[in-house]
């Protein structure tokens, strides 16, 4: 169990998650399971059906939300890219046929641009419930990209990508990996996930990295040094309510930079 995780980034960025309640880890006993189980079937029996799936909706993005942050910003990536989809080539209104279109590609393109290539995709759903792709690229010389004769607001290229034949493509270079982490994750929205329900909501190479993750359990008088110390440079900060078995429960995260614990000591190094 702990109260306080660490997730460490790369470029010396750290994520820290403190928790006013203790965190259960390992495997439960299977008496507390059924019991839990029949509790929450009580409560779903009473619970309005609208608000179960408002729930599971927002737990659903919450989830994919937090692994596409981890990832993007664990990784240095070279590219941000948004693929679409061409009427003629693929049906792009329905999700599946677009998914599958695009798997296919990724694999195609890893053959021919090598296993070094790493990626990280979203998909968006449009006003009009049309699907387009975007995503964050690396290690991907292979891609045939080339001028598009236009450029963004900064005055960057933006490229297209030749071995891309589904639609439309743009490619413009990665200038500052925590804000396009920031983009990226915009498009993980309420609307996406309920009309992608059970269904692939991104792609990620196996070669992307993953943040390293410490775990530790403070008494209250060491969490409350440790808050102090983070937040003197903190960068981002955020504080969230939340109810468990009718007590009140606050996490707070704080984002530093070149962060270190010492468990033994309880302080911040």
């Amino acid at each position: 169990m702990y109260n306080v995780k660490i997730k460490h980034y790369r470029f010396g960025d750290s994520q820290v998650s403190v928790y006013s309640r203790l965190i259960l880890t390992g495997k439960r006993q299977k008496k507390d399971v059924v019991a839990d189980t029949l509790a929450e079937e009580t409560e779903l029996t009473l619970a309005d059906e609208d608000a179960r799936h408002q729930r599971s909706v927002q737990n659903s993005m919450k989830r994919s939300l937090g692994t596409i942050y981890d990832i993007s910003r664990s990784n240095e990536w070279e590219y941000f890219v948004t693929l679409t989809f061409s009427p003629e080539k693929v049906n792009r209104y329905n999700y599946s046929l677009c998914s599958a279109k695009f798997s296919q590609w990724l694999k195609d393109i890893r053959k021919r641009v090598g296993s070094d290539f790493c990626y990280l995709v979203v998909p968006e759903r449009h006003k009009d419930g049309a699907f387009h792709f975007h995503g964050l690229f690396a290690n991907c010389d292979g891609l045939d990209f080339s001028p598009s004769g236009h450029f963004d607001n900064f005055g960057r290229t933006i490229f297209n990508i030749g071995s891309y034949h589904l639609g439309f493509t743009t490619a413009t270079a990665v200038s500052n990996n925590e804000s396009v982490t920031k983009y990226l994750t915009k498009y993980v929205t309420k609307e996406l996930v309920e009309s992608t329900r059970g269904k692939k909501r991104y792609w990620a190479s196996r070669n992307c990295l993953r943040p390293i993750e410490e775990t530790f359990c403070f008494d209250v008088q060491g969490k409350g040094v440790l808050c102090r110390e983070l937040v003197e440079d903190v960068q981002y900060y955020k504080a969230c309510e939340y109810n468990v078995n009718s007590k009140d429960c606050l996490s707070e995260y704080f984002e530093n930079k070149y962060l270190t614990i010492n468990a033994a000591a309880e302080e911040v190094v």
